[in-house]
């Protein structure tokens, strides 16, 4: 159970728990690079990812950097979900790594899934896309393999902007800051859905 990107038994749970939600697709054309940094999670037992909207109690919703991103480049915390592990379960040990904090709440927002095509070679992969909520701002990284250099606090409004940021990284990172705004957008065009403002 639990060995696809999508898991047909698992999305009807996830409706049972918070109503009908979105689920939509984009397939993306990329390099050899991006592509073979988008196989090896997947080929190490990683079956699909959270993206998380973490969100304290004054609103503000947490983004990161990573030591080796491009120059002034952040984004939301995201996570792997391994084979084998359910959706939820993941999302409550991805915010214990990433934030040291855990759940006061949550919803979820919907599924992105992906095609993600290099010559004749493809990958498929989802992102379960969350509003998470912490009991308050002070947030640390139990994980250092994730390499996050630094954690800040901004207003919802302040993703538009990261999106744009994310259009326009540097030539080598294109794919990936095409593939990270498309989570970013589903988040705005889907906001409502879980009080996001």
């Amino acid at each position: 159970m639990y060995e696809r990107y999508i898991d047909e038994a698992e999305l009807r749970t996830l409706r049972e728990r918070y109503g009908d939600f979105p689920v939509e697709h984009h397939t993306l054309t990329v390099g050899e690079m991006f592509f073979e940094r988008a196989r090896t999670p997947v080929g190490t037992g990683r079956r699909a990812e959270i993206l998380a909207v973490v969100v304290r109690p004054d609103g503000l919703v947490l983004v990161h950097t990573k030591r080796f991103y491009p120059p002034g480049i952040y984004r939301l915390l995201s996570g792997g979900i391994r084979t084998g592990e359910p959706v939820e379960r993941a999302l409550e040990r991805e915010i214990r790594e990433e934030t040291g904090q855990s759940i006061a709440g949550r919803c979820l927002i919907g599924v992105l899934t992906y095609t993600i095509l290099h010559k004749s070679e493809r990958i498929d992969f989802a992102s379960y896309v969350y509003r998470v909520d912490v009991p308050n701002s002070t947030v640390w990284v139990e994980d250092d393999e994730e390499e996050i250099s630094d954690l800040r606090w901004v207003p919802f409004s302040a993703l538009e902007e990261i999106c744009q940021q994310l259009r326009q990284v540097p030539e080598g990172w294109r794919d990936w800051g095409e593939y990270r705004a498309l989570g970013h957008e589903f988040v705005l065009r889907h906001k409502a859905r879980c009080n996001l403002r």
